[in-house]
């Protein structure tokens, strides 16, 4: 048994940023695993094999460190200005390097393997074991295992059976993609799939079907907000209400949209909060949609790929879901009642994050939750953490040394996607860990998992 402090399960971008916030903080001698069988950083956001997959937020807002906003700038060392989007592999090497550098400190290791599974010790610690068999006991846990492919489980088992679906848009090299391709689902995650297929030379026709049949927007150059927008949360209604009087008013005064939208951007946690639970709910049926595709914009260049998709008569975009599949041949359901088919050589799953059963099906969070440790989040988007990030177990107390980080509290967090939200997580959850280790055994030991 190989005996440790702190054990950080997932090299992505989270467990790559605790990691570097632990190194900069932790008293000498703190022992720490970081569990990546892959390479540190990439991720499902930055392993991408396409270059011309870019950031959607410029470089100015994307360091790691939020007591440090220059940081990522001053490492591309001019190779892009402050206001560029970047390729995401570029950034994946940013955060590998500071993560590798953070694993140079004295009993700071990287466990090249997965962990397989998480389980209490007869002590009260944690044990990990890897997916070679070896064993690992920890004081405290940071569980950042990064996004879960998409749901599929509402596909036709004939599209999933299909050999040119892909399920995971996130790791998939699309130059042998060609033909007629179906996108389900109009997020980011669509947009990206376009301009792969693009800069393989695909010449066939893209179909994209989802919900709404709407894209996010763009980005644009904008003059900040003058003003913290005052948010009415009695309930999603009036919050709705009162963001479209502040849009109403910066515009009489000259400012777009956009602008209040990144201005109220750093007090959306505190918002979500202070709206009732069953408003909640009602906010992610009714308008979570509309928020993302305002709030998660893509770069013009990104946008400027469907623009040229849709002036050569090759996208093809609807409003509705999918219903069947037999013999190569989608039947969509449209919302206004009609159906349409189409032959679809590839079909591509761009529905988004994970939820629900599917955190059951992942081996390892599967049997956390059937063990008790952690518990899904009643909206089914997530798991569930405390405003510390400590993991809620099935009986609804707290685990014990165990935090939770990145997109799989989303639903507790309003916001964990992106960068700017990501990275003051990380930082909050090393604190914590580091504050409990301080605080003796007994602050990380009990029951709850």
């Amino acid at each position: 048994m190989i005996e440790l402090d702190i054990a950080v399960v997932g090299g992505g971008f989270s467990g790559c940023v605790v990691v570097a916030q632990l190194a900069r903080h932790a008293p000498a001698g703190l022992s720490l695993g970081l569990f990546e069988p892959g390479e540190l950083g990439r991720g499902a956001a930055y392993g991408t094999a396409h270059g011309e997959h870019l950031l959607n937020t410029r470089a100015e807002a994307m360091s790691l460190f939020p007591d440090d906003s220059d940081h990522f700038v001053r490492w591309l060392g001019g190779r892009a200005k402050p206001r560029e989007f970047v390729a995401r592999r570029l950034y994946g090497e940013y955060v590998a390097q500071n993560a590798t550098r953070a694993l140079e400190r004295a009993r700071f290791t990287h466990v090249a393997d997965r962990a397989a599974r998480i389980y209490r010790s007869q002590d009260g610690r944690f044990v990990v074991e890897s997916g070679s068999g070896t064993r690992f006991r920890a004081s405290a846990i940071v569980l950042a295992t990064g996004n879960l492919p998409p749901n599929d489980g509402f596909l036709p088992r004939e599209i999933r059976l299909h050999p040119g679906y892909v399920a995971d848009p996130w790791r998939f090299d699309y130059r042998r993609v060609g033909g007629h391709v179906l996108v389900v689902g109009s997020g980011l995650t669509a947009l990206d799939a376009l301009s792969a297929l693009e800069s393989c030379g695909h010449r066939g026709s893209v179909h994209v079907v989802s919900r709404r049949g709407r894209f996010p927007e763009a980005h644009a150059d904008v003059a900040p907000y003058d003003v913290i927008p005052a948010l009415d949360t009695r309930d999603a209604r009036a919050l709705l209400r009162s963001f479209r009087r502040h849009v109403a008013d910066a515009a009489r005064r000259g400012f777009d949209w956009r602008s209040v939208v990144d201005a109220v951007r750093p007090e959306a946690e505190a918002i979500w909060r202070r709206l009732p639970p069953s408003e909640q709910r009602r906010f992610e049926r009714h308008l979570r949609g509309h928020w993302e595709r305002r709030r998660h914009r893509a770069p013009q260049q990104v946008d400027a790929v469907r623009q040229r998709y849709s002036a050569n008569r090759r996208l093809f975009v609807y409003s509705g879901t999918v219903a069947g599949m037999q013999s190569g041949v989608v039947t969509l359901a449209l919302r206004d009642g009609s159906t349409a088919q189409l032959n679809a050589d590839w079909i591509v799953n761009c529905t988004g994050l994970a939820r629900g059963s599917a955190f059951a099906r992942d081996p390892l969070l599967g049997e956390m939750l059937a063990a008790g440790s952690i518990s899904v989040a009643s909206s089914n988007m997530g798991l569930r953490v405390t405003n510390e990030l400590a993991a809620i177990g099935e009986s609804g107390a707290t685990t014990q040394g165990l935090w939770i980080v990145g997109p799989l509290v989303r639903g507790s967090r309003f916001e964990a996607t992106a960068v700017p939200e990501l990275r003051v997580m990380a930082e909050q959850a090393a604190g914590e860990v580091l504050n409990a280790l301080a605080g003796g055994r007994q602050s990380l030991v009990g029951s709850g998992g």
